[in-house]
């Protein structure tokens, strides 16, 4: 492997002259043959980094300030890249090299960011030197972590498990990169609205309207289907389908409103059924009518506007539409921090991931809301039964056919969000383990491995949507890992693992700090949060990760759909109930929050400092899910919403199979890996260099070998002296996957429907 490094004669020794030149100059290229000192490649890399971190920060700061303002608009061209380029040379300690050392880095970071601005030139100026810096950043901090991985003399076990943190970290720094660039897309240019076909205004096909419904109470679909019968559509039925619910006292009040609408509305209860709500909706769409053409979805707690249909038939008129889809909104929710919170963390999704999806075709159907074609539906076989998520399933099929969408990003109904956490865990861990479901049956298509209509751009948002799942997972792992390995640094047992030195070390601090500030901007920006309620939405989101990782692991060994079982507690305090009903979150934060002044105390400098800083802001993500349930509490239960907490809707409650009530699944393998990451390091003394030495680690202390020939300098001194080092697996876990959660599916993926 090569690395481009910086040719530093004051940190240089003989050995590194040995180096092939290259025709660059202020640079040379080395390999590994060329690395029997680290010193030289250390400086180069600090420096590098130091200033590719200088050019992240310039382009964060320019999108959050100017990214949506008129100045974004002006037509500046190279300007912004080359200026901060400029700043970046000149912030990066440039004043110790000479003129044509520091002329050649501006260079090289100048062209590095014109190049990476050409595929975003669609976008606002802002945006395009946000996401050059971002990829900047990340190529760099990859390289670094593959230096320090295959290059720093590790023994065969450690490079193993080096080897494996690696492949983590670069999946946390991929999403990281694909949450960056959705984000951009759809809020750094100009808004993409859909057009109507030429003479859509007297396109008026039948349509059928399906309300599903699981155990509902008959007071919330009063007032669903009320407002259904308000319709300015003049063309339409609606079909009422009881699924699986036997209670005579659910489904008998139903039926009777349904007669006193009257012939527009059908009733249809299917005591049980196979296949839950697909199976249901199949049927159903098997009694319908011969001269329906389209049919749309309405869960049983929205109340839908009076020109729903007249507003979004229009654009089926185009033959080649399969579907349109509407915002998922919600109403009830202004009253309570909490639910403010949630509302915003919802909205993401709809306000930016389908914002961004919907320029390439790419959009999911998202059920509720949503018109389909009925000729299309029946084209792909109607609804998946094997898939708890079966209308985005069902988008995926629809455009590998080559059928394409429209998404309409104004909502036409309201419905109601959980009103404790225990069912927004059960909603969340639905979506996620349908996304996980679709990614194991269609990930042929997302690669590009089976026969579709699929273009490159719709096979990239599918597939960063389904593994955006997997951002819980690995963040979870990598601070497991950290809070494990604690105790080791804490005590002076080096890990076999390796390392990271000089600012190279707090470039997760960065990437941790950048992405919130962009998550907390564009939760203000596209929901329209108040910056005070932008904390509460960050906690809904981060409360769910443990969630979301239960399911995706869940998703990858079992077929068919499982339920989440959440302790039940009975107690008159809201804090014990808060706390036992997330007791496995409030357990490993504090062992977080314990851990970060123990290492702050014990650890070296400035080594503790930064892992401390990791600690804690792990803590406090583990320790978001007892305060969301703690915040939930203290929602006041309105007339309209003690209905609603009866409500399937609310409470998660799903029929599905196999239920699990254990974190066994998780918790055995998590425990097996840790142990065979971290007990080898037992064997190694904190002073003992020869046990170090026999095992591929460099000493604690070592002692610099002068040139041949030639007396050691000062600047020969310094480049033997070890840099403070952090073990990189504490990194990535301080990525945050925040556009993960900040949407119904956690992430852009087309699961984030009920």
């Amino acid at each position: 492997m090569t690395f481009l490094i910086t040719e530093m004669s004051t940190t240089c020794d003989q050995s590194f002259k040995q180096c092939l030149p290259s025709r660059c100059g202020a640079y040379r290229v080395c390999d590994r043959d060329c690395f029997p000192r680290l010193s030289c490649v250390v400086t180069s890399v600090v420096q590098i980094a130091l200033a590719v971190t200088i050019m992240a920060i310039l382009g964060l700061v320019a999108m959050l300030t100017l990214g949506r303002s008129a100045v974004a608009r002006w037509p500046v061209g190279p300007v912004p890249g080359i200026l901060s380029a400029g700043l970046a040379a000149a912030g990066s300690n440039a004043g110790q090299k000479t003129p044509g050392e520091w002329l050649g880095l501006f260079l090289v970071l100048a062209v590095s960011s014109l190049v990476l601005q050409m595929p975003f030139r669609r976008m606002w100026w802002p945006g395009r030197l946000f996401l050059a810096g971002l990829i900047m950043a990340s190529i760099t901090y990859v390289a670094a972590l593959v230096r320090f991985t295959f290059f720093s003399g590790l023994s065969p076990v450690g490079l193993g498990l080096s080897i494996f943190l690696l492949i983590l970290e670069l999946l946390a720094i991929l999403l990281s990169l694909a949450f960056g660039y959705e984000m951009t897309d759809a809020l750094a240019r100009e808004a993409h609205e859909p057009l109507r076909p030429a003479g859509s205004d007297g396109y008026r096909p039948r349509v059928c309207l399906q309300v599903p419904a699981y155990n509902e109470p008959p007071d919330l679909l009063r007032q669903t289907l009320g407002a259904l019968a308000r319709l300015d559509y003049p063309n339409y039925v609606v079909q009422v389908v009881i699924n699986n619910t036997t209670d005579p006292a659910l489904w008998q009040p139903v039926e009777a409103l349904c007669h006193e609408l009257g012939p527009r509305f059908h009733f249809i209860h299917l005591p049980k059924w196979p296949g839950y709500k697909a199976g249901a909706l199949n049927e159903a769409t098997r009694r319908l009518a011969a001269d329906v053409e389209l049919i749309g979805i309405v869960d049983a707690d929205y109340v839908v506007r009076a020109d729903f249909l007249s507003a979004c038939i229009p654009y089926l008129a185009d033959p080649t539409v399969a579907f349109v889809q509407t915002p998922q909104h919600y109403r009830d929710w202004r009253d309570s921090s909490y639910l403010r919170g949630l509302f915003h963390a919802y909205r993401y999704f709809f306000d930016v991931t389908m914002v961004a999806r919907a320029r390439v075709n790419a959009i999911i159907f998202g059920g509720t809301m949503g018109l389909i074609r009925l000729s299309a539906l029946r084209d792909v076989g109607g609804w998946a039964e094997w898939c708890i998520t079966e209308d985005a399933e069902a988008s995926l099929r629809l455009l590998a056919r080559g059928w394409k969408s429209v998404y309409i990003n104004n909502p036409y109904g309201e419905g109601l969000m959980p009103l404790d956490f225990d069912g927004l865990r059960r909603q969340r861990f639905r979506w996620a383990f349908g996304g996980i479901q679709i990614l194991r049956r269609h990930v042929g298509l997302m690669l590009g491995l089976r026969s579709s209509r699929l273009t490159v751009a719709q096979r990239y948002h599918y597939l960063m949507g389904a593994l955006g799942w997997f951002g819980e997972p690995v963040s979870v792992a990598l601070g497991l890992f950290l809070l494990l390995a604690t105790p080791f640094l804490a005590l002076g047992h080096p890990l076999l693992i390796r390392q990271l030195a000089g600012v190279v070390l707090v470039m997760p601090l960065f990437m941790l700090v950048a992405g919130l500030s962009r998550l907390g901007w564009g939760l203000k920006v596209a929901t329209g949060a108040r910056w005070r309620d932008v904390p509460f939405a960050m906690m809904v989101m981060l409360a769910l990760s443990w969630t979301v990782t239960r399911a995706c692991l869940h998703g990858l060994v079992r077929e068919r759909g499982v339920f989440l079982r959440t302790p039940k507690v009975r107690t008159p305090s809201r804090l014990r109930q808060a706390l036992a009903s997330a007791s496995f979150e409030t357990t490993i934060g504090l062992a977080f929050l314990v851990a970060a002044p123990v290492l702050f105390l014990l650890g070296p400098r400035p080594l503790a400092v930064v892992m401390s800083l990791m600690l804690l802001w792990q803590g406090l993500a583990w320790a978001s899910a007892p305060a969301a349930s703690l915040a939930a509490q203290g929602i006041e239960l309105t007339p309209a919403r003690l209905i609603f907490r009866q409500s399937p809707q609310n409470t998660g409650a799903r029929a599905w199979s196999w239920p699990l009530e254990s974190s066994r699944l998780v918790l055995i393998p998590a425990l097996a890996l840790a142990i065979a990451l971290l007990a080898p390091a037992l064997v190694v003394g904190g002073g003992d260099d020869g046990v170090q030495g026999q095992l591929g680690l460099p000493p604690s202390k070592p002692a610099p070998t002068p040139a041949t020939g030639a007396p050691r300098t000062p600047s020969a001194k310094s480049s033997a002296t070890p840099s403070p080092t952090v073990p990189a697996a504490a990194s990535p876990s301080a990525t945050p996957t925040a556009r993960a959660h900040a949407s119904p599916s956690a992430q852009p993926t087309p699961s984030h429907h009920p």
